[in-house]
């Protein structure tokens, strides 16, 4: 398959009777997920609440999405979630059995890397991020370490993987960024950039064309562009590759289902999973990107509650995609 084809296979729609209400447990969401992230330190940096909410301090909190509970939760489930998009696997970049030096920038809660630890003794693995979310318990040749990944690069070279989640939809300098992993890459070593696509699809028409989700996804895109930041990034990422020094990139998308309408019951633990992570989405995104945009509060109010409601609506049959960019570096 051409590695760039813009859609994947389609999804069967689940009939009547295919599915038991009850089907999926709480402890399939996730739990398992949120106790091996075990407890955290206090912050070590200063944090501001604003809309019921807490957000970073640093940089004047130029970060728009929340830092506290809920979004770690969110995050946590994120990572359940792609495990089941992928069957497990953790990236798709051929590093080989016993890659030396790892990295996970923007690591979050610390999840990923844990597990590439885990699986890699070889290798000495580092997290990056601004915010320590991350648990205390974790493999001896993992570490964290507490720096903002947009600032000039500190954290060693010759990385057999560069490995970067869900981040630059709030990044300023993703092309910037992308250099400097290129420059700390080794000859032949490899980065992968896995993202969410920034709008929904729909292959059967079963979607209205004011269909709300899409109008919270466009509101999303232009509130963040206040921040300096691109919301639908993640289909502009083969030029900024390319451009970087990157060699043999490809793409690979996956169709992440919004709630439980598919026919496989993968794909609908995959649309719970979504759903719960994008209702989260919507409430982060209801508070500081939205209130940025000085719109009336009732106008963001009809969008975000519209948009709660339909991904619950299981007539409309839409999905997001999935994206797993992966490059290398030319020996």
């Amino acid at each position: 398959m051409d590695p760039f084809s813009p859609r994947p296979m389609d999804i069967e729609v689940a009939e009547p009777g295919d599915t038991d209400s009850d089907e999926f447990y709480p402890h399939d969401i996730g739990s398992e997920i949120v106790a091996a992230a075990g407890s955290v330190t206090s912050s070590i940096f200063r944090h501001s609440f604003e809309h019921g909410r807490r957000y970073h301090s640093y940089k004047n909190s130029r970060y728009p999405i929340p830092n506290d509970d809920i979004e770690q939760d969110r995050e946590e489930l994120k990572h359940a979630m792609m495990l089941e998009v992928t069957d497990g696997k953790l990236f798709f970049a051929p590093i080989g059995d016993y890659p030396q030096k790892i990295i996970d920038l923007g690591t979050g809660t610390g999840l990923w890397a844990i597990e590439v630890a885990d699986l890699y003794p070889s290798a000495v693995v580092q997290g990056i991020d601004f915010t320590p979310i991350q648990p205390v318990w974790v493999p001896s040749n993992l570490s964290f370490v507490v720096d903002d990944i947009e600032d000039e690069w500190r954290n060693g070279s010759d990385f057999d993987l560069v490995h970067i989640r869900q981040v630059f939809p709030v990044i300023k300098g993703t092309s910037r960024l992308i250099q400097q992993c290129f420059d700390n890459i080794k000859p032949g070593g490899w980065i992968e950039i896995q993202e969410f696509g920034g709008r929904p699809f729909c292959d059967d028409g079963s979607t209205p064309e004011d269909y709300s989700v899409l109008k919270f996804s466009d509101l999303a895109t232009q509130a963040m562009a206040n921040f300096g930041c691109d919301f639908r990034v993640a289909d502009k990422l083969e030029g900024r590759l390319a451009q970087a020094g990157f060699t043999n990139i490809s793409c690979r998308r996956f169709k992440v289902p919004m709630g439980t309408w598919p026919k496989d019951k993968r794909l609908r633990l995959v649309g719970l999973y979504f759903r719960t992570v994008f209702a989260s989405l919507i409430d982060a995104m209801a508070a500081k990107p939205f209130a940025a945009l000085n719109l009336p509060a009732q106008e963001i109010n009809d969008i975000v509650a519209a948009a709660s409601e339909d991904i619950s609506n299981n007539k409309y049959h839409s999905y997001y995609e999935y994206l797993f960019w992966t490059a290398q570096k030319p020996y």
